[in-house]
C-alpha cells in the first residue's frame, strides 16, 4: 500500500492536471468541429489531431491514447452521436490514426516532421473509415470513395501538420 504522499506526489498531480486540461481541450475541439458542416458533409478538418501531434514529444502512448478515448466518448455524447454509425467511424479511424501517429513519432520521429506524421494519421483515419463504412453498410462499392477520402486527407493532414509545426516552434515562455 503506497503512502499518502507517494500517491499524491507533485509530479503525479502535475500529470493529472495536464491530462485533464488536454482532455477538456481536445473534447471541446471535437464537439465544436462536429457541429460545423463543410461543403462536403462527411469531411472534417480533424483539428483535434493537432492536440495529439503537439503531445507526441512529451507524453507516452497511455497518456495520448487516454486523451483520445475521453475526447471521442465525451465529445460524441455532447453532440448526441454516441454509439451511432458516425461514432463507430470516428472511433475506428481516430483510434488507428492515433496509434499510427504515436508509432511513427516513436520509430521515425527523427526522419519525419509533424507534417509527415499528420499525413500518415490523416490517411490512416480516412482509410479505416472507408473500410468500416463498407463493412457496416455491406457495400464493397463504398471502396470506390477511397481516392476521394485519401485526397481529402492530403489536404486536411497538411493543414494540421503545418499548424502543429508552427505551434510547436513557438516559444511559450
Amino acid at each position: 500500500m503506497p503512502l499518502a504522499d507517494e500517491r499524491f506526489s507533485l509530479s503525479k498531480i502535475e500529470n493529472l492536471t495536464y491530462f485533464a486540461l488536454f482532455s477538456v481541450f481536445a473534447t471541446g475541439i471535437h464537439a465544436v468541429e462536429s457541429l460545423f458542416t463543410l461543403p462536403i458533409p462527411w469531411l472534417r478538418l480533424g483539428l483535434v489531431h493537432i492536440v495529439t501531434l503537439l503531445m507526441l514529444p512529451f507524453y507516452g502512448f497511455r497518456f495520448i491514447f487516454g486523451i483520445f478515448l475521453i475526447r471521442v466518448f465525451v465529445g460524441s455524447a455532447i453532440v448526441g452521436k454516441l454509439f451511432s454509425p458516425g461514432f463507430i467511424l470516428a472511433f475506428g479511424g481516430g483510434a488507428m490514426a492515433t496509434v499510427v501517429m504515436i508509432a511513427s513519432y516513436k520509430f521515425a520521429g527523427h526522419y519525419l516532421s509533424l507534417w509527415g506524421i499528420s499525413l500518415l494519421g490523416a490517411w490512416t483515419h480516412n482509410l479505416v473509415q472507408v473500410f468500416l463504412a463498407a463493412w457496416i453498410i455491406e457495400q464493397r462499392s463504398t471502396l470506390f470513395l477511397l481516392p476521394y477520402f485519401l485526397g481529402a486527407a492530403l489536404i486536411t493532414g497538411s493543414i494540421n501538420g503545418v499548424l502543429a509545426n508552427k505551434l510547436s516552434s513557438w516559444s511559450w515562455a
